[in-house]
């Protein structure tokens, strides 16, 4: 019983919303110095007695949200009906989404008047920029190789797949959704675990030769070379990880028992452990590797911050990025760590297309259905 409780929707999402009650209430310190609350300002702003009102009203509005939120998910597990607790932890996640964003449209509002153009000198290198994915591309075939050696285990051991087999469980642990012994039905999940690592090694590799560069010299360059790194290490991780997980979902069907749902606590710990382990990156890199480098000088009257290279103009809402004139495909978060898409990229729209595309042939090819 205690070890259902513990892998149960309600326990799990209140340890999310602690999670991104931490990170919403740091991420306006971990963004650039000169772009506060996706506004491109001067340096000093932020630490000044301006920033810090701006920066306390924000960071009330996520802790009140974030603690009714966590209210909800808790009161959500007293429920007995399972279902009901799992719809509790979803509104909770969802109402603390929405006060976040509150919180961080209304800060972005109180930082408009403070506004100020960014550069327009840009910095460009003298050599082309090095691709290298983490660990090479040698380490692109361990995750094919896993799925595909699967593969052929499950051909090797066909006969012994039940004729029908649960492939979905609710949040009562009880199986919904079932398929049967075909093609389609076995190795339909298995191609879904290769298209998804293919498309994380293929973001690894665009964050690094696609995204634009803001500082290319000194330690600042550096710093963001690494976090570039960085965030490449983690896309490849997460293609392992994926790999991992859709080879244990087609091997379900060979388990000795098809009641139960599958065993989620190492699945689980090992997913919310990375989250931890990730949020840590960002708590020492920073975006754009700026905490690794030394503190900003305090930027001089009447000279322009570098900002992120970008004009406000093209940020909608501070959080989407669309400009048709820029060649980027990723450029950096205004709030947040990491990188966003340039929405008015054509080569966006071409692949989301692709992949939409991809993943409604594969959801064909898996017969499906309700009863047993």
């Amino acid at each position: 019983m205690s070890s259902q409780w513990l892998v149960g929707p309600g326990p799990v999402m209140a340890f999310v919303v602690v999670l991104c009650l931490v990170i919403g209430y740091l991420m306006p310190r971990f963004t650039r110095p000169d772009v506060y609350f996706a506004v491109t300002v001067p340096p000093e702003f932020r630490d000044s007695a301006d920033g810090w009102s701006i920066l306390k009203r924000y960071r009330l509005g996520v802790v009140v949200f974030s603690v009714a939120a966590l209210l909800v998910v808790l009161a959500g597990t007293r429920l007995r009906e399972a279902n009901y607790m799992a719809a509790a932890a979803l509104g909770g996640l969802c109402l603390q989404g929405i006060g976040v964003f509150v919180a961080y449209y209304r800060a972005r509002g109180q930082v408009m008047p403070h506004a100020v153009a960014p550069a327009t000198v840009r910095e460009a290198a003298l050599v082309p920029r090095e691709i290298q994915l983490p660990g090479g591309w040698l380490l692109q075939i361990p995750p094919f190789a896993l799925l595909a050696g699967t593969a052929i285990w499950l051909q090797r051991h066909w006969d012994e797949i039940p004729a029908v087999f649960p492939i979905h469980w609710g949040a009562d642990g009880r199986p919904n959704d079932w398929t049967t012994r075909s093609v389609g039905g076995v190795y339909g999940p298995l191609l879904m675990g290769v298209v998804v690592a293919a498309l994380m090694g293929f973001l690894a590799y665009a964050v690094l030769r696609w995204s634009r560069p803001i500082r290319v010299g000194g330690t600042a360059g550096e710093g963001e070379r690494r976090f570039r790194t960085m965030v490449a290490s983690i896309l490849v991780a997460i293609e392992y990880s994926v790999a991992l997980e859709f080879m244990c979902v087609v091997l379900l069907p060979l388990a000795h028992s098809q009641s139960g749902p599958p065993g989620l606590a190492p699945m689980l710990a090992i997913a919310l452990g990375s989250a931890v382990v990730v949020v840590v990156l960002i708590m020492r890199y920073g975006q754009g590797g700026t905490r690794l480098t030394a503190p900003p000088v305090l930027s001089i009257t009447g000279v322009a911050p570098v900002g992120d290279r970008t004009p406000d103009k093209y940020w909608k809402l501070g959080l989407f990025y669309v400009n048709r004139a820029d060649p980027a495909l990723f450029v950096e978060k205004r709030f947040g760590v990491g990188y966003t898409i340039n929405l008015g990229h054509p080569g966006v729209w071409v692949v989301a297309a692709v992949l939409v595309a991809v993943f409604v042939a594969i959801n064909f090819l898996i017969p499906s259905h309700h009863g047993p």
